[in-house]
């Protein structure tokens, strides 16, 4: 059974690919031919901030807060990787399968931040 991408507390940019072929000819006309089949949609989210929460010095807690918690994004990221769908829940599309499109970076931890690391991006491609 897929799992679920349960981290809401982000901004979604839909990225559409170029999915025809355009050919310009002369007097300033294009054609472009029709698409073989359905875009397959990046969509890239931001997140303003994320955290790792620790039990003690040096032990990470998943389970405070897990829709902002860093370790369970981690632990999500390392389940799935770039090749295990998942369900997306996206904004105006409803629940959608999507994968990785890009490897996880985890950002730096901010000074005095309390396990507040800098902003995150995410980038997850549509599967059709």
């Amino acid at each position: 059974m897929m799992q679920t991408f349960d981290f809401p507390y982000h901004l979604v940019e839909d990225d559409y690919p170029s999915s025809s072929t355009v050919i310009q000819f002369g007097g300033g006309y294009q054609f472009a031919t029709k698409p073989r089949g359905p875009d397959q949609i990046t969509f890239k989210l931001s997140f303003k901030a994320m955290w790792f929460y620790e039990l003690s010095p040096g032990v990470v807690d998943r389970d405070i807060n897990p829709q902002i918690n860093m370790q369970r994004m981690v632990e999500f990221y390392e389940t799935h990787r770039l090749y295990e769908p998942f369900y997306y829940p996206h904004r105006t599309r409803g629940l959608v399968v999507c994968r990785f499109s890009k490897p996880l970076q985890v950002p730096k931890g901010v000074e005095n931040g309390n396990g507040k690391v800098e902003q995150l991006t995410v980038e997850l491609i549509l599967q059709p």
